[in-house]
């Protein structure tokens, strides 16, 4: 410890030299850019484990966790202590009148002049412990205290995490606790140190903690066919790739899974080019899914799922959680690794286990199972929570989903600006053909809305997220006065209390749609959904329909007030390939965003 003061002593003389003689000091300013340097400590660690993932991925093993675990420990937790315990006894030794590790009798002696009010620097930065300084007799030194004592380490150990979970990017969240955990520590095993000091050095540590986020932000996430590898080991993770849009599960395409999880796909940015044309059929090759239908009050038996994915011998576990990436309907959905399958999944499980839950993922399972469409979410298998203990962290029965990389409509409207009349077409005539298949099963989405419209790394819409999907004519399982749905994008009919029917649903797709070319839900904002509810029950008029759309006539007529006046979905889609025929665009290429001429 001698030696590492007598370092920081030097450093300290050196920084002091070339620093401003103002109050409350040099010494006291040099311990304030020592302190940045110090909260880029933790930086090192973030930086190395970004740059680490690059290379491992999202899944690691016992040797690898262990790095960073140790990574965090000695980078937010050791190192800064050294520094903070190597400067308190510099200090102390100065007010102490005793000799000073790493000084010579003249530039110890500086520490004993007097800059402003502060007194001898020596005094002000090295007399009296953290501890001391929360003194309720004197107000404004226990206010100093609070700030710069007790503030100040939070505020760093909010930037220490952003910056873990910066350079855990798509991964596990686990190992962020061996940063900040420690970091955070540190103001407590701190007490012992001279409170004039402590207070420069976390002034310093904050600043260079918040510089650490911006340095960590710059070495970016592992690339996705990285990430793929690592979730989908062997030679079966050439042909799957893998991602996720954020909150939302994605349905993958309905094709052949060499092209559909092609690696290469994930690191294209959205809108990527148009999909090639063996990819653009919009039927699906037939396969086998039975859906049982409700009977009575008893349990409905989980449906029957064809064989997904090559499956391989489970040893342990069957599924590895990765962490939550969203909540959607009445179930949150956990990224994992399902070694049956060889396949990273998506699983849905719902918030409380209960029966009438439990009873609304089993129709879910069995109404999803029976839609067989390529824009729809298709699900893989049905299984308890129970059955496996690498599910120990979800409750009841969980669904477990295909995922592909993808970003909501709603995203790219605002990071890119609205639809044009051809990319829009393109989402309304595929999520129609995909809804459309859906009421064919007896199956109503009853939530369709840009957040739950996904365009994939082929810049194809799907539909996704039946959350709250029902078939018809069962009973309903919510609260009395509760409504299912988003009131801006709310048929009139449903917010008013009636049932919802294919029309509502065709109704939400157009007002998706009108938002995708408007940039605004088609009735406009309202400040609450309150107000939302209220002016969808009273149909109240369309104030923002994109004006300039060649789709605007359509657009008013899917939006009628009354059911019976909208048209039908398959007269909707029949329409609009048909005008992309005549406007020669491909009724299946790829989506784009900022291009419409407003």
């Amino acid at each position: 410890m001698d030696t590492l003061a007598a370092v920081l002593a030097g450093l300290l003389n050196n920084l002091r030299s070339i620093g401003p003689d103002v109050c409350p000091g040099p010494w006291a300013w040099a311990t304030t850019v020592l302190g940045i340097a110090v909260g880029l400590l933790p930086t090192v660690g973030t930086v190395g484990v970004a740059l680490l993932r690059k290379r491992i991925g999202s899944r690691y093993n016992a040797a690898q966790g262990g790095a960073l675990a140790l990574i965090g420990i000695v980078t937010c937790g050791l190192l800064p202590l050294l520094a903070f315990s190597a400067v308190g006894r510099v200090f102390s030794a100065a007010a102490a009148g005793g000799d000073v590790p790493g000084l010579t009798t003249a530039q110890a002696g500086n520490l004993g002049t007097q800059v402003c009010v502060a007194g001898a620097q020596s005094q002000y930065l090295g007399a009296g412990t953290v501890g001391d300084a929360f003194d309720p007799a004197d107000p404004v030194r226990l206010g100093l205290a609070v700030v710069l004592l007790v503030v100040a380490p939070i505020v760093a150990t909010l930037f220490v995490l952003a910056q873990v979970r910066l350079a855990l990017r798509r991964g596990p969240a686990w190992p962020s606790r061996f940063f900040w955990l420690p970091f955070l520590a540190l103001a407590l095993v701190t007490v012992g140190t001279p409170a004039g000091s402590s207070q420069h050095l976390w002034i310093g540590v904050s600043i260079g903690a918040f510089v650490g986020v911006v340095l960590t932000a710059m070495v970016g996430a592992p690339r996705a066919d990285v990430v793929a590898r690592s979730l989908n080991p062997g030679p079966a993770a050439d042909r799957r790739g893998a991602g996720t849009r954020g909150a939302q599960p994605v349905p993958a395409q309905r094709h052949d899974p060499a092209q559909r999880h092609d690696p290469a796909a994930q690191s294209r940015p959205v809108p990527p080019p148009v999909r090639p044309p063996s990819t653009q059929t919009r039927v699906p090759p037939p396969r086998t899914l039975v859906a049982p239908a409700p009977t009575g009050g008893a349990p409905v038996p989980p449906p029957v799922f064809p064989a997904a994915a090559v499956q391989r011998p489970v040893r342990g576990n069957r599924f590895s959680p990765i962490r939550r990436i969203g909540a959607g309907g009445f179930g949150r959905v956990v990224l994992a690794h399902d070694a049956k399958l060889g396949m990273t999944v998506a699983l849905k499980a719902a918030h409380a286990p209960d029966a009438e839950t439990e009873e609304r993922i089993r129709r879910e399972a069995a109404a999803l199972a029976a839609v067989r469409h390529p824009n729809c979410v298709r699900i893989l298998d049905l299984v308890h929570a129970r059955s496996d203990p690498g599910l120990a962290g979800l409750d009841g029965m969980v669904i477990v989903m295909e995922y592909v990389q993808g970003s909501s409509l709603g995203e790219l409207v605002q990071q890119r600006g609205p639809l044009d009349d051809v990319a829009a077409a393109r989402v309304w005539s595929g999520v129609a053909g995909a809804l459309h298949a859906a009421h064919t099963r007896g199956v109503l989405h009853r939530d369709v809305k840009p957040g739950n419209v996904i365009v994939d790394p082929a810049g194809v819409a799907h539909l996704i997220d039946f959350g709250i999907a029902r078939r018809t004519g069962d009973a309903t399982l919510t609260m009395a006065g509760y409504v299912l749905g988003t009131p801006d994008y709310l048929a009139p009919e449903v917010a008013g209390g009636k049932k919802a029917s294919p029309g509502s649903d065709c109704w939400q797709l157009a007002a998706t749609v009108s938002y995708a070319l408007a940039g605004f839900p088609p009735r406009g904002g309202h400040p609450d959904a309150v107000s939302g509810l209220r002016a969808a029950a009273a149909g109240a008029k369309l104030s923002h329909l994109p004006r300039r759309s060649a789709h605007l006539s359509l657009l008013k007529s899917a939006m009628r007030n009354e059911p019976a006046k909208r048209p039908d979905l398959p007269t909707i889609q029949r329409g609009l390939d048909d005008w992309l025929r005549r406007h020669g665009g491909a009724t299946t290429g790829a989506v784009t965003a900022g291009t419409g001429r407003r």
